[in-house]
């Protein structure tokens, strides 16, 4: 039997390291996008490597770049003969409200969090509709649905965005490649850990761990959500 792959964007650390975990431990061949944590990329391979028995390939790219997700995407091929499962995670955040907000700032959030998917949709999206199989999962938040913060006024814009593009290319990929997101809350992640939570907000009293989010990610590839498309799965702890 062919062994799968996927490719995680951001997967140096974080949300994308766990997301990587998981894939490795089911057996999947794991594609590493990296853009400034090459130590940790590579660690991380080596890692996986190791104690799962599988194939890695560290990619640098800056998902923001066409020509460079293009030729990541060649250099994936070049590798592994098909790509299965795409998962984009790479994201950032520039807190700060809209007096203090630069135009640039604005920008970089926005070509990150949503031009990054949309270009490595793009060019691996075609991949799997040629090969008639593929699911692709986009790492979205509960701030594009409905918690919204001034702070983060172009985060919770790339995100809700996001979201709209996911339910759009559901319907544009079928009947071969399905396309979900997952929205999640607060979660153990360097992303959050200069933010204040309000924990009595959480249903559960807690802020999530990586590997909540990724059980959920690698659902939403797996068979067993065969049946699954443009969906947008919280994953909050049930924000009150």
């Amino acid at each position: 039997m062919d062994r799968k792959t996927v490719v995680i964007t951001g997967a140096g650390r974080g949300l994308g390291k766990a997301i990587a975990y998981i894939f490795a431990k089911n057996n999947y061949n794991v594609v590493i996008n990296y853009n400034k944590s090459e130590k940790e990329a590579q660690k991380l391979k080596n890692e996986l490597e190791k104690n799962f028995n599988i194939s890695c390939l560290t990619v640098k790219c800056d998902v923001t770049k066409e020509n460079e997700v293009k030729d990541m995407v060649d250099k994936i091929i070049l590798k592994f003969p098909k790509i299965d499962c795409l998962v984009n995670n790479a994201g950032i955040a520039m807190d700060n409200f809209i007096e203090n907000k630069s135009l640039d700032e604005f920008k970089k959030v926005l070509d990150v969090n949503l031009l990054g998917p949309f270009l490595t949709i793009k060019y691996i999206g075609k991949i799997m509709y040629k090969n008639k199989k593929g699911s692709i999962i986009n790492i979205a938040s509960n701030n594009g649905l409905d918690e919204c913060y001034p702070s983060s006024l172009d985060y919770d814009a790339s995100k809700a965005a996001l979201i709209n593009m996911t339910k759009n290319l559901a319907k544009y990929y079928v009947p071969y490649v399905r396309v979900n997101a997952v929205a999640p809350g607060w979660i153990d992640t360097n992303m959050c850990q200069n933010d204040e939570v309000d924990v009595e907000k959480i249903a559960l009293k807690r802020i999530g761990k990586p590997e909540e989010i990724a059980e959920v990610v690698y659902f939403l590839a797996s068979d067993k959500a065969s049946y699954v498309n443009g969906e947008i799965i919280r994953v909050d702890g049930g924000i009150l």
